[in-house]
């Protein structure tokens, strides 16, 4: 099977290797690779292997998974596996008192909290904390819908869609 992935990778020594390596441990022939440095600090990387069976393709997107290595795109054999979308955003309100640990349990329900940025001026004061998302595209209505959810529950404001 053909398999193209479109990768998103921070521009850091080693992540290109980080990132290839899961393909060939877990059976893929590596046929090509492309790069370009984008605009939001990450390197667009575009990969086409070849793959013995599903089995296969499943153990790499796995260990690039736990690799924490951004899998926006596949494509196996020209036909769409799976699309993902990155997302960041912003919760005002007391995050860390009304249980920062469910909130990000809740969303990688549907997606993957892959980064969480807190800035807080006192204990007691409102905080504001920046998380960067990736979901599937086809759980982007749900994982939305999530949010509001706990923005309603622990009554934080929600700002969406924050540029890097």
């Amino acid at each position: 099977m053909r398999v193209d992935v479109s990768l998103g990778l921070r521009d850091v020594p080693g992540m290109l290797v980080r990132a290839l390596e899961p393909i060939s441990a877990n059976g893929g022939n590596i046929v090509s690779v492309l790069h370009s440095r984008g605009s939001k600090g990450l390197v667009g990387v575009d990969v086409v292997f070849k793959v013995r069976d599903q089995e296969s393709l499943s153990r790499i997107l796995g260990a690039l998974k736990k690799e924490k290595v951004r899998v926006r795109d596949v494509r196996v054999e020209g036909h769409r596996y799976y699309k993902k979308r990155s997302l960041s955003f912003i919760f005002v309100g007391h995050v860390i008192d009304n249980d920062i640990q469910d909130t990000i349990d809740r969303i990688n329900e549907l997606g993957l909290v892959r980064d969480v940025d807190v800035r807080m001026t006192d204990p007691e004061a409102e905080s504001a904390v920046l998380m960067e998302v990736d979901v599937d595209d086809n759980k982007h209505g749900k994982l939305m819908d999530v949010i509001q959810t706990i923005c309603r529950e622990k009554r934080f404001l929600f700002i969406n869609e924050v540029a890097a």
